[in-house]
């Protein structure tokens, strides 16, 4: 089976949900640009998202770094000993004890997914499907992830972290711990990452790069951080936790009388000036990105709720009677349902449906 295209016309969730149904095995190419991304199925199963014939961009390589798993002179000699023996890089991490098999499973599973997720929001490329079973990589580790599931799981990461950086709009905004306020009994693996980071001093591009986690696992634990209240938005930095007591040769002298006077009535000038022409602009911005957006059905809209139909239809056989089922049952948050259910009217009998623009 050779499948080949733009995304213009075949989007990228119905490509791998074609290849899925059919249970083909294989190797997608993706190219946007100058990116290029592969992912290789067997019987309708992603294996791996790894383009080995771009050894030095292993997109492996890069994830083992960031989620703090390897070194970068950990990575420098399991380089050089690829160079000289031509090994693959999951035997060597593993036969060289960097990493254990199951954390390095876990690791594959995870880069699959976030691979997925950046994949799925290239609106423009070309794609080619060779469905050649002799191109399955076979690794020292090797995993076999339901298309339909990263699918589901991509799809709820794009709504999601949307609404993350509605609330998390500057990667230069600091965050602080909330006074007094007690980190819950019970939290994720993420959350006890990112919450030491946390310390009202680093701006929040510091914390995604320092937690060891990808992005959208940083943005969804301080999310939650902030829901439960522990943490909290500061207006700027903190000052540092301990402010050494100057001696008092170092304390400095107050002005004197004279010129007390002009600075007060600079200070008096310049407050005077922002509550006249700064505070308006101020409230004028504030109000236009207050106000809700123009919204109205879109190609995207459109895509996210039949490829969500879709899913449902092949794990349960049928449609759904109500666009609400898709909510109870996961394959879309309940934001999303009641945006699309402004949008479209929904009908099914169960083997067909029926949506239009409202």
């Amino acid at each position: 089976m050779a499948l080949q295209g733009n995304l213009d016309d075949f989007s990228l969730p119905e490509i791998l949900q074609l290849i899925a149904v059919q249970q083909k095995s294989g190797v997608l190419k993706l190219t946007s640009g100058a990116d290029v991304a592969v992912i290789f199925f067997d019987s309708g199963r992603v294996v791996s998202t790894r383009d080995r014939r771009r050894n030095t961009k292993d997109p492996l390589k890069a994830f083992l770094l960031q989620t703090g798993r390897l070194t970068e002179a950990q990575l420098k000699q399991i380089e050089t000993i690829e160079a000289e023996s031509r090994r693959e890089l999951t035997d060597i991490v593993v036969s060289g004890s960097y990493i254990t098999a199951d954390d390095l499973t876990r690791a594959l599973e995870q880069q699959i997914q976030d691979t997925m997720h950046q994949l799925l929001t290239w609106k423009q490329g070309a794609y080619h499907f060779s469905g050649d079973g002799r191109t399955v990589p076979k690794f020292s580790v090797n995993v076999r992830l339901n298309t339909e599931g990263l699918l589901m799981e991509s799809m709820r990461r794009m709504d999601e972290i949307v609404r993350y950086k509605e609330t998390l709009p500057s990667p230069a905004m600091v965050l602080r711990p909330k006074a007094v306020a007690l980190p819950p009994k019970e939290m994720t693996a993420a959350e006890k990452r990112v919450l030491p980071l946390v310390d009202g001093l680093r701006p929040l591009r510091d914390i995604v790069a320092q937690a060891r986690l990808v992005e959208f696992e940083v943005y969804e634990a301080l999310h939650h951080l902030l829901d439960l209240g522990v943490i909290e938005i500061s207006l700027g930095a903190a000052p540092p936790k301990v402010t050494p007591i100057l001696k008092e040769d170092q304390v400095a002298a107050p002005p004197s009388r004279s010129r007390a006077i002009p600075i007060a009535a600079a200070v008096l000038a310049l407050s005077l000036g922002v509550g006249l022409y700064g505070t308006p602009t101020l409230y004028s911005q504030a109000e236009r990105s207050m106000r809700p957006a123009k919204s109205g059905p879109s190609v995207d809209d459109s895509a996210r709720l039949s490829l969500a139909l879709e899913i449902y239809r092949a794990m349960y056989g049928r449609y759904p009677s109500n666009l609400g089922t898709l909510a109870r049952e996961g394959f879309l948050t309940a934001q999303a349902v009641a945006t699309l259910s402004r949008l479209y009217t929904y009908e099914s009998d169960g083997s067909a449906y029926w949506k239009a623009p409202r």
